[in-house]
């Protein structure tokens, strides 16, 4: 097949949708197929993901930042009026409010279908060029953000070939979709007339694939998020001192007020003197809620929070740790979406304490097959560190092996679900 991935994400920029998009071209290609990638240059992330596949199969474009008329009016709107104090202290509120409103309209009217529009042009003018010498058997766009869906719809009724639409995250039914009323019933009408003129609709979990069923009469596929094998260094069995703590790591962010990692450090201070046998690191961005709570439950002295660090380097970091922080979200409506983080420390092959709600598919995948503990429960926790703490001193490390196999879940054997699934809609 010759595939054409239109992705906004993309190595070396580091993303969740990075990382998958940039591997599923690399075991489309690898499967032999002639894959080509049109994505965006100087994406707001860090340079860290290894480009898997040759370069002159990308074409990076560029993109109109539609965000810099909110970042003008944020610097200048207070500064219109300088003489009176009382015009000053009315000014300060008029241009606020200012602010404020321009904000909501860019967001509401300007922002459509997101702030990645100002891609769209630049998108098709490149795969206009990409084009003239090669024309694909099918189109494979992943989102987010929706405006990826757009080129594809473009480019696939331009060139008269199928296009298949990769949700990662759901549209209009995203669970933190919040425009105005309005806004959202236009919307819906664009999802509508996008989505249903798609060959296929690809996603990630059996919730997101129920409401495309639902909603489109039409039976997507769902290609999971995984972890590629070639990523890990291979681990060293060697046993480390008895004296050596327990090691817990987390890796990403951390969404305030919807993860949650204080019964982890509640349980902590239940260990009483045994609390310093065990360590805990954080390794990520917007991590100063996780700060103040270090402090709130006075754990500081075995809790460390750390910048975030490569790709790679942070999956290294996951096979030398003793046990896997994940922090599970406190959201009902998030009970569908698998993290990517998940998939990682699946692959890293160490044990998972998953600290939040059951009942989301996170968390019945980790119990289904023996990956871990899943609890929010304070007593249970401290229990379950100290038996970690006795296996470590006794044995030098954390024994640890699944229940079942979990080879499905890497991204070659994802990849092949959809290899298999686009080669069905082309025949």
């Amino acid at each position: 097949m010759r595939i054409l991935i239109v992705s906004y994400a993309f190595p070396p920029f580091n993303s969740i949708g990075g990382v998958r998009v940039g591997k599923t071209a690399k075991y489309l290609l690898k499967a032999g197929h002639d894959v080509r990638v049109i994505a965006a240059q100087d994406q707001p992330f860090p340079r860290t993901l290894p480009l898997e596949i040759p370069e002159e199969r990308v074409v990076y474009t560029r993109w109109l930042n539609v965000r810099k008329p909110v970042e003008v009016v944020s610097k200048d709107a207070p500064s219109a009026v300088k003489s009176g104090e009382k015009a000053a202290v009315r000014q300060s509120g008029l241009g606020s409010a200012l602010k404020s409103g321009v904000r909501f309209a860019l967001r509401t009217f300007v922002y459509f279908p997101d702030a990645n529009i100002g891609w769209f042009p630049y998108a098709v003018r490149s795969a206009a060029h990409f084009l003239k010498d090669w024309r694909p058997d099918i189109i494979l766009a992943s989102s987010p953000p929706p405006s990826t869906l757009l080129v594809a719809r473009h480019l696939a009724k331009k060139y008269r070939v199928p296009w298949v639409a990769d949700l990662r995250d759901l549209w209009v039914d995203h669970q933190y979709y919040d425009q105005p009323r309005l806004r959202e019933r236009v919307e819906r009408r664009l999802e509508r007339s996008v989505l249903g003129s798609a060959a296929g609709l690809v996603t990630v979990s059996e919730p997101l694939a129920a409401t495309l069923r639902t909603k489109y009469k039409r039976e997507p596929v769902i290609v999971m998020n995984g972890f590629d094998p070639s990523d890990y260094p291979v681990r060293d069995e060697r046993t480390s001192s008895a004296n050596e703590p327990v090691r817990i790591l987390y890796t990403g962010v951390v969404y305030e007020g919807r993860q949650d990692p204080s019964p982890l450090f509640a349980a902590l201070k239940e260990l009483g003197g045994e609390m310093k046998k065990v360590e805990v690191a954080f390794y990520g961005s917007f991590l100063q809620r996780v700060r103040e709570l270090v402090d709130e439950h006075g754990v500081e002295q075995v809790v460390e929070v750390n910048d975030p660090v490569p790709y790679r380097q942070s999956l290294r970091m996951q096979t030398e740790a003793d046990v896997l922080l994940l922090l599970l979200w406190n959201d009902p409506e998030h009970k569908g979406v698998y993290t990517g983080k998940l998939f990682e420390y699946i692959g890293a092959g160490r044990p998972i304490l998953a600290v939040g709600p059951s009942g989301d598919v996170a968390a019945e995948l980790i119990e289904s097959r023996g990956l871990g503990l899943v609890t929010s429960d304070v007593n249970q926790i401290a229990e379950r560190l100290r038996e970690w703490i006795k296996e470590k001193q006794a044995r030098g490390r954390i024994a640890f092996s699944v229940r079942q196999k979990v080879e499905e879940f890497s991204r070659e054997e994802q990849t092949r679900v959809l290899e298999q699934y686009l080669s069905r809609l082309i025949k």
